[in-house]
């Protein structure tokens, strides 16, 4: 395997690999039964097509490009660490040249640590979890969740009566009278609750950890935005792009759980997604000098993942979209271990 890395402006190398044939073609068995299992042939049921009949289906290029595709998530941590280059963000990797029993050439673009200048932390972080949240849940808050509740199954009770085509029931179209009495009877069918008192007991305990847990988020924002205030730090571009790329994935999902189409839903307001783009500009550098700035206090905290947690959170992600096309575990393992590296650095912080 040869590379070569050249350095660009704004914290980013571009390296060029050119990978020998040989370790692209050991991926081939198993690209050609994973591609051969999603073959549709008549007269045959999906995933039982006979091999010589469904590699008539399938071309040379798409095996090339399964099998570069697998080798080049296999290889990329090697390569890295060949060049000694510490990686952030995600990479934007381009093939060059890929042809039949010809090496395989392409490029990896990643951001990498940018010079960095963090403010004082620590004391930041102090004074942040200094800050004092009530998390005491008031009688009128407890009886608006409960209210809440009433409303929501009395909902669901006049909806199982609705007729295609009717508008559907809101919570203004609910009268009081309407509403489910809070019974012990009622409170049993939600759950294993003894009666009425040990319903509100449990629902009030339920509203103080959600408090807390909104009072932990401030408090985590509040260390984040002191720490970003103070501090200087130069984001690459390349990170830049990618958590807007994120927001945009988070918000076309977002939008198909309503059942419409993004497209749709464009025309509908007059927007196009390089319009949300240019307005989420500023957030998405927040978010990527956010990521860099946990990853420098983790470097000089000399905080990290513990092994053993990774191993265990890999496996539950690669068994949950197992079979599914574009899961690499090399990936899954450095998600997993920038996540729970930065939740490390959180805890590091609320301890000051």
């Amino acid at each position: 395997m040869k590379t070569e890395v050249t350095k660009k402006e704004n914290a980013e190398v571009v390296i060029s690999v050119v990978l020998p044939n040989k370790d692209i073609q050991v991926y081939r068995d198993d690209v050609e039964a994973a591609l051969i299992k999603k073959v549709k042939v008549d007269g045959f049921r999906e995933g039982n097509v006979p091999k010589d009949v469904a590699m008539k289906q399938i071309s040379e290029m798409q095996i090339l490009e399964e099998m570069a595709q697998r080798a080049i998530s296999a290889k990329y941590v090697e390569i890295l660490e060949k060049e000694d280059i510490k990686a952030i963000g995600h990479p934007q990797i381009s093939i060059t040249k890929i042809a039949p029993d010809q090496d395989l050439e392409f490029t990896i673009t990643t951001a990498i640590m940018p010079e960095v200048t963090l403010g004082d932390y620590t004391k930041i972080a102090k004074e942040a979890m200094n800050e004092e949240y009530s998390e005491d849940v008031e009688e009128k808050e407890l009886e608006e969740a409960i209210n809440n509740l009433r409303r929501m199954r009395a909902q669901q009770e006049l909806s199982k009566d609705q007729k295609e085509g009717e508008e559907p029931v809101s919570w203004s179209d609910i009268k009081d009278e309407e509403l489910p009495e809070l019974t012990d009877e009622w409170v049993k069918e939600l759950g294993s609750f003894e009666n009425v008192e040990d319903f509100k007991s449990k629902m009030k305990e339920n509203l103080q950890k959600e408090k807390a847990a909104k009072n932990t988020e401030k408090r985590r924002i509040a260390i984040l935005d002191g720490i970003l205030k103070d501090s200087t730090i130069e984001v690459p571009a390349i990170m830049v792009d990618y958590e807007t790329d994120k927001m945009m994935h988070e918000f076309e999902g977002n939008i198909a759980m309503t059942g419409m189409s993004f497209d749709d839903y464009l025309k509908s307001i007059g927007k196009t997604r390089e319009d949300y783009k240019k307005e989420w500009r500023e957030q998405a550098v927040k978010r990527a000098k956010t990521q860099v700035m946990l990853n420098e206090i983790a470097a000089q905290e000399k905080i990290e993942a513990d092994d053993k947690e990774v191993d265990e959170e890999v496996t539950k992600i690669m068994e949950q979209y197992k079979g599914q096309q574009g899961v690499d575990e090399n990936n899954a393992r450095a998600y997993v271990a920038t996540v729970l590296t930065h939740q490390k650095v959180f805890e590091f912080l609320e301890k000051q």
